[in-house]
């Protein structure tokens, strides 16, 4: 295959799209986490890695959130690990990757679409032409602010760099087709599947590679005649085969089509509404891309869900639409091949998000790898234009050029403003706010800000409280959505420290979905804190009845138990709290040395306890139960070791005043006051006859 251009100047675009694209986005780098960010990343346990053993890196593999030891999106959470493992919770390191993703991935693109301009069955383009329009079409889905959603929002990596090996594979699978040599067929085959494997680990949605590819074969690259090109056919047909098998026993195995005409799971619409709303977002999804006004983006939107074909009565016209440039791909497939291609590529890519899986009904962020292709027909076009400017209209020719370089400009600003609502929480739902006014989120995600994050004043509270008792009266995503505001209502409350008026709203949530185990756990939190921990026991095994799989719940029971005096029993749910935690054990090494010591295990708790020390080395409270730990084995020796550390921490009036709070702090396990005191005073009355009878300089 004969190079268009040299790699000297490959190179050189690679620069210019880095430069022109850092540009675009250099207002993003310090933006907070935001909504799926924490619970996929900071708080997902598994991922806090401190080093690069092979071990460590492979339980990275299972960090799905909530559900640890499941094999989920591999390849993303093992980068978001690396992450962490240089930077722990610094955004800016997580956002400079999200931006090489963004920078290698539309690098890829202009290089694919390269070599895609040359594919037999296009006419023939001169060198410039393909320069032009592959630089042209990249750069436009480059900036575009449509995606800002995938590479700003971190935790959308998942989407971005699934994108980025997608476009890989693409690559390498259209330089198979254009090399003669078997040796780089297969090689760049092997690179080709091996990049689907990785694109897999990011993200599924990647799956649409497979009908992408037989759309690219049969559009640009079969010959009849061609033995590689009847594999090639071959092998795609029968793995596109397989691929519709495979989707039709997940609808089946997952009651999807069942689910038709009722609710499916927590959505509060079936998959038959779902699937009549979809062509009218697709159809958004379409109008955001050609004209991406900031003023029309929102990281969530309020969309009507289709009932029937006629309410509302853009569903049927939104179909007819959809339908309409399926038939013009169809009938243009031969005459402008690049029309049909980008038309098809958009909407395959949709299938997995955009279909039967009963995910959330929009999001932009889905637009990042089906948009690929959107803007090369567009270039095209106005290559064609040019072309025809340049012998007849010097004037005109000259209006499209400058007007090019100023809606470019002006698309990349659109990004810029854009990204500047991202620079804090706050300031992104507060846009949203003002655009999706009927969706309950927004307010929810305000009202929380105000509940936790502001200062604590009675104004901040009622603002908190008021804008989540809105967020009930707006759509939402899920059946269980209302249940979970009425529940952060609560922990409003628990936030100010009004444990009665959290545990009315914790039993209201309750009410409204018995089965809600959030508020069930955030009830038997609050229910310890005031000290009904038999009540609070009751709720927390109910809990544990309906999911037995997270650790934090047996934490919270040996805590009960402890109260309850109920050593031994403490000490077994400690044993099962440490072997539901794959990573980061040491968070309950403290419980669990308390729960040893008091049942009679004092070496084995006293070893938990140091761990504890260890990992926390400013908690006070672990050394009170060391020298609990120490008396109860019977060595006051080491009983009054401890106690002097103490005393190196603090003096003996605060740890007096400490000392006596100790008997109705419910927030952790309970430290024997009456045990202890003795020692420690001991301890400070020997310190202080020992410093005064120190020689005087």
């Amino acid at each position: 295959m004969r190079k268009i251009f040299p790699q000297i100047h490959l190179y050189r675009i690679f620069f210019l799209i880095s430069i022109f694209t850092l540009l675009c986005y250099s207002n993003i780098l310090t933006s907070p986490w935001q909504l799926d960010d924490p619970p996929n990343i900071t708080e997902n346990y598994p991922l806090r890695i401190d080093n690069l053993q092979p071990e460590t890196l492979w339980k990275t593999f299972f960090a799905q959130p909530f559900a640890e030891g499941q094999l989920y999106r591999p390849i993303t959470n093992l980068s978001f690990a690396l992450n962490w493992y240089l930077g722990q919770d610094n955004p800016l390191g997580y956002h400079s990757i999200n931006l090489l993703i963004h920078i290698l991935t539309v690098f890829f693109l202009f290089k694919a679409t390269l070599l895609l301009l040359q594919a037999p069955f296009l006419k023939k383009y001169t060198e410039s032409d393909v320069f032009f329009i592959a630089l042209l079409s990249a750069t436009l889905w480059a900036i575009n602010p449509v995606q800002t959603q995938a590479v700003t929002y971190i935790v959308q990596r998942m989407a971005s760099m699934a994108a980025m090996f997608y476009i890989f594979a693409v690559y390498n699978y259209i330089r198979a087709r254009r090399v003669q040599a078997r040796a780089q067929i297969i090689t760049r085959s092997i690179l080709c599947a091996l990049f689907f494997l990785l694109a897999m680990g990011c993200k599924e949605n990647a799956i649409t590679l497979i009908p992408s590819l037989l759309l690219l074969e049969t559009l640009f690259f079969y010959k009849k005649n061609d033995r590689f090109s009847k594999i090639a056919l071959t092998a795609l047909i029968v793995t596109n085969v397989c691929l519709f098998l495979a989707a039709l026993y997940y609808a089946l195995d997952h009651n999807l089509l069942q689910s038709l005409s009722t609710p499916v799971g927590s959505r509060p619409f079936s998959i038959g509404e779902r699937l009549l709303t979809q062509p009218s977002i697709l159809l958004f999804y379409l109008s955001l891309l050609l004209y991406p006004s900031p003023a029309r983006l929102s990281i969530d939107h309020s969309f009507p869900l289709s009932t029937s074909l006629l309410h509302p009565w853009t569903t049927l016209p939104a179909m007819l639409c959809i339908m309409a440039l399926l038939f013009l791909a169809a009938w243009q497939w031969r005459k402008r091949p690049l029309l049909s291609f980008a038309i098809l590529f958009f909407f395959i890519n949709h299938l997995v998000e955009s279909t039967i899986i009963p995910l959330e009904l929009i999001f932009e962020h889905r637009n990042y790898l089906p948009s690929f292709f959107l803007f090369l027909p567009l270039a095209a076009g106005l290559r064609f234009t040019l072309n025809s400017c340049a012998s007849s209209s010097r004037l005109l020719y000259l209006t499209i050029v400058v007007s090019t370089t100023i809606l470019l400009i002006a698309i990349g600003l659109g990004t810029y403003l854009r990204n500047s609502v991202w620079a804090t929480e706050e300031l992104l739902w507060a846009d949203t706010l003002s655009k999706a006014s009927d969706n309950a989120r927004p307010f929810a995600k305000l009202g929380a800000i105000y509940g936790w994050q502001k200062d604590k004043t009675p104004e901040n509270l009622q603002t908190a409280i008021a804008l989540l008792q809105k967020s009930l009266e707006r759509e939402s995503p899920r059946t269980s959505f209302k249940p979970a505001i009425v529940d952060n209502i609560g922990k409003v409350y628990a936030n100010y420290g009004m444990l009665d008026q959290a545990i009315i709203y914790y039993k209201k949530s309750l009410q409204l979905n018995p089965d809600f185990i959030t508020s069930r756990f955030d009830l038997a939190n609050a229910l310890t804190l005031q000290g009904n921990f038999q009540e609070a026991l009751e709720q927390i095994d109910i809990v544990i009845a309906k999911n037995d799989l997270q650790s934090r719940f047996f934490n919270l029971k040996t805590m009960l138990l402890l109260w309850l005096d109920r050593p031994k029993e403490a000490a077994e749910c400690s044993h099962q709290t440490m072997r539901r935690t794959l990573l980061n054990k040491e968070r309950y090494f403290y419980n669990t040395g308390v729960a040893l010591s008091k049942a009679g295990h004092h070496s084995q708790g006293e070893w938990f306890l140091n761990r504890a020390l260890q990992q926390f080395p400013d908690d006070i409270r672990i050394l009170y139960s060391l020298i609990e730990n120490r008396i109860l084995a019977g060595s006051s020796s080491d009983a009054t070791k401890y106690a002097l550390q103490l005393l190196d921490k603090q003096g003996i009036i605060s740890l007096t005043n400490n000392i006596e709070r100790l008997r109705t702090d419910y927030s952790a396990v309970p430290v024997n006051v009456d045990l202890i005191a003795p020692i420690i005073i001991k301890a400070a009355q020997d310190a202080v006859i020992k410093l005064s009878q120190m020689p005087s300089k």
